[in-house]
């Protein structure tokens, strides 16, 4: 008898290790993916190296992280890539001066702007029922006798149902060429299903939208 609870709780801890490995893998990461993207019929086929990346959010944290991974991502791929608030303060408006605010990114060697903005985000509450965590038994070992079924459903871990909230967040991208009248020159939208944490998502974010301005051919 012994034996049989003993055999059988050793296959349920395992059990359990195994979803907990799994759950920790699957919630180390943040997944962007791009909706859709958009290129002007004439871009210069050379591409662009000097790009300053501006996040468009009045929260200067989320501006900071975004700009930070952002450049950062561009910066590994060979860019000259630098951020908005190394140039602008946090509370300073570019529009009060454009002209000035033009000439000092000039100046500061960039070609390109890119932007990052939040354009809608949605809300969605769930119910997730509860379960019972178990690990399957050779032939079901524990309903062959009362000793092991009592021995497995003694120790059986129980997770209560509880209510979440799944975020959806989308996002928008534009490439303005600042050598042409800060023409845009590509667009793309990118949706996140429940980001683990912002800084999650800044690098997911910056890795998704480098690798599409790779394939359109606007970074070199």
């Amino acid at each position: 008898m012994h034996v049989i609870i003993s055999r059988v709780n050793t296959h349920r801890i395992s059990f359990l290790l195994l979803v907990l490995m799994a759950l920790l893998l699957v919630n180390c990461g943040t997944t962007v993916h791009m909706t859709g993207t958009w290129k002007a019929p004439a871009v210069a086929s050379q591409g662009y190296h000097e790009i300053l990346v501006t996040s468009l959010s009045p929260n200067v944290g989320a501006r900071q992280t975004i700009e930070t991974q952002l450049a950062a991502s561009l910066k590994k791929n060979g860019l000259i890539a630098g951020r908005s608030l190394d140039i602008f303060p946090p509370g300073f408006n570019p529009e009060t001066s454009k002209e000035v605010s033009e000439k000092k990114i000039l100046a500061a060697g960039y070609k390109a702007v890119l932007t990052v903005s939040l354009i809608n985000k949605e809300s969605e509450r769930r119910y997730v029922p509860g379960s019972v965590m178990y690990a399957p038994y050779p032939a079901y070992g524990w309903y062959g006798n009362f000793w092991g079924y009592y021995g497995y459903m003694y120790g059986s871990v129980y997770t209560p149902g509880y209510y979440t909230t799944d975020k959806t967040y989308f996002l928008e991208s534009n490439l303005y060429d600042l050598t042409q009248e800060d023409k845009l020159v590509w667009s793309g939208q990118s949706e996140t299903y429940n980001p683990n944490s912002l800084e999650s998502f800044a690098v997911a974010y910056a890795k998704t939208v480098t690798k599409a301005l790779k394939d359109a051919g606007l970074i070199r």
